[in-house]
């Protein structure tokens, strides 16, 4: 596209999303604004938004203004800038403390062109500091990571996200200065920055994670969308409470506000379908999910105006923290129950759990009715389509009791230490029943992406008696990253380390695959495997 076409769009789109609701937000905030508690968007005149040290100077403010905000660092990025968030409670607090709150993890600039996040989080972040009694403050605790790829949002330009309506000014780029996609690093973690919001994320281990971005797509009348995990290696219980409880209540709250949305998706080319996007864990709502927690995706509208885009995902961010408030019980119940029957059965009957290690897409049963145009035109028309964000299993195998590494396999002991999977080792040598499986064919892919040549595996498997030498590490499943563990580990799964190339000199088709599994409970000689230092 070049830039008279870039600039016809800009254009026609202010005028094509011209009659936009404006939102009615149903909190405001109570006192007049301080000068250095003003973003960069408003300062602006929703021209700009915030540099790093903009943002990192906002929090500092923020945390010397009340005592109930704290500012953090959580890791450094590859060009060693600090990736700072805050965090925000009734009282201050560093670390999760022993009560009834729900810890909220709310995060922006996973992609640095799509800036809306951050500047809305900025906002509810002075919110809750100018208001140390807000009622979210009574049953949460509120952890931000406003701009987490900090690099990428440096490297600004107007022409970084063609056809975005904003900032004028330009915006960040969606890479990091390594140019990975941070989006597709949540189960190899081979960025700094994603092993750094890992870490934070197994600190606080929150209870409901919010990711704020900004999509382009199809034409239609939502200035926000949202998504939640499709995984159906995720715990159905989890996946039925956001789709049949939490996002209804949320979408009819946001129409309150004047505001329509919907699950995130495009349509198909003929608008007979709705289509979502993928369900590996290589994302950050569908990794959260599979770790046990809530993950929502917001997803602003690119062709609405920036401001819009701000106040759109602000309000989208405060309806999910009300509802998580109105039902904080039952969620702690719920998240807390599921991470408890999961580590029993695997404790003692781990063949009982089939998990799902690919997906396929298919519709949902019912139709729905998605808010859109007719082609090239300004003529807004509401189409009954089929929603096919529904994944099936394609492939699943039977939870073992503990997966057996190679004590050499040093790089991916990193990898599960980084995910916080506890890992153990053998004291001595000894004999088990072991499952090995056999790579029946190994394909890599042609065409790189995010450096790597993915790689997609099939394997026969059998059961024999091994010796296991001392040193060899163990990884039990009983552990509330177990599910994690399989996706990673399984030579089948589709976004495990064997995609990412961690196990490619052992994929010679005939040959064992390494990492084998036990697949009844054991009594062997364990130690823990010690985590590595991660402080600076």
């Amino acid at each position: 596209m070049n830039f008279r076409s870039i600039i016809r769009m800009f254009f026609v789109l202010v005028v094509f999303f011209g009659g936009l609701r404006s939102v009615k937000a149903q909190q405001t905030e109570a006192t007049p604004i301080p000068e250095d508690l003003l973003t960069v968007a408003e300062a602006s005149q929703y021209e700009a938004t915030s540099t790093s040290a903009e943002v990192n100077r906002f929090l500092a403010a923020c945390d010397a203004r009340a005592e109930h905000v704290t500012q953090f660092e959580y890791g450094r990025t590859s060009r060693d800038q600090p990736m700072t968030g805050i965090v925000i409670a009734s009282s201050a607090v560093t670390a999760p403390p022993k009560d009834d709150r729900l810890v909220v993890l709310l995060l922006g600039n996973i992609h640095s062109g799509e800036c809306d996040g951050k500047e809305a989080l900025l906002m509810l972040a002075r919110e809750l500091t100018l208001n140390p009694n807000h009622p979210w403050l009574q049953k949460l605790i509120i952890v931000m990571a406003p701009n987490y790829n900090a690099d990428g949002n440096d490297n600004m330009a107007p022409d970084n996200r063609p056809g975005q309506i904003g900032p004028l000014r330009g915006m960040g780029k969606r890479e990091t200065a390594q140019g990975f996609d941070l989006n597709r690093d949540f189960m190899k973690l081979e960025t700094p920055e994603g092993r750094a919001l890992v870490r934070l994320i197994d600190r606080w281990n929150p209870h409901v994670f919010i990711d704020c971005h900004t999509t382009n797509g199809s034409i239609h009348r939502y200035p926000l969308t949202y998504d939640i995990a499709h995984n159906p290696a995720v715990a159905s219980e989890l996946r039925d409470y956001l789709r049949n409880t939490m996002m209804p209540e949320v979408t009819r709250s946001m129409k309150s506000a004047g505001v329509d949305t919907f699950y995130y998706g495009n349509f198909s080319m003929d608008y007979t379908r709705w289509e979502t996007y993928g369900f590996e864990p290589r994302y950050s709502i569908e990794y959260l999910a599979l770790r046990g927690r809530i993950g929502i995706l917001s997803e602003s509208y690119s062709y609405t105006d920036y401001k819009t885009r701000i106040d759109v995902t602000r309000e989208f961010v405060r309806r999910c923290l009300d509802f998580t408030v109105q039902d904080s019980d039952r969620i702690a119940a719920l998240l807390t129950s599921m991470e408890k029957g999961f580590v029993e059965v695997a404790a003692t009957k781990p063949s009982d759990l089939q998990i799902a290690v690919d997906a396929q897409m298919a519709p949902f049963d019912r139709k729905e009715v998605v808010l859109g145009r007719l082609p090239n035109s300004e003529t807004p028309k509401d189409y009954e389509v089929e929603f096919w964000g529904n994944f099936q299993p394609k492939h699943s195998v039977p939870l073992p009791w503990a997966y057996v590494i190679p004590a050499e396999e040093s790089k991916v002991l990193a990898n599960l230490q980084a995910h916080g999977i506890h890992v153990e080792q053998l004291q001595k040598s000894v004999k088990a029943k072991v499952r090995i499986q056999t790579v029946a064919s190994s394909r890599r892919n042609a065409r790189a992406f995010q450096g790597h040549n993915l790689v997609t595996v099939t394997a026969n498997s059998r059961e024999e008696e091994r010796e296991l030498p001392a040193g060899t590490l163990i990884v039990r499943t009983a552990q509330p990253l177990g599910r994690v563990a399989v996706w990673l580990l399984e030579p089948t799964s589709v976004d495990g380390l064997t995609t990412w190339n961690f196990f490619d000199h052992a994929l010679k088709e005939g040959s064992d695959f390494p990492v084998m599994s036990i697949g009844d409970p054991s009594s062997l000689p364990l130690v823990k495997v010690a985590a590595p230092d991660t402080s600076r």
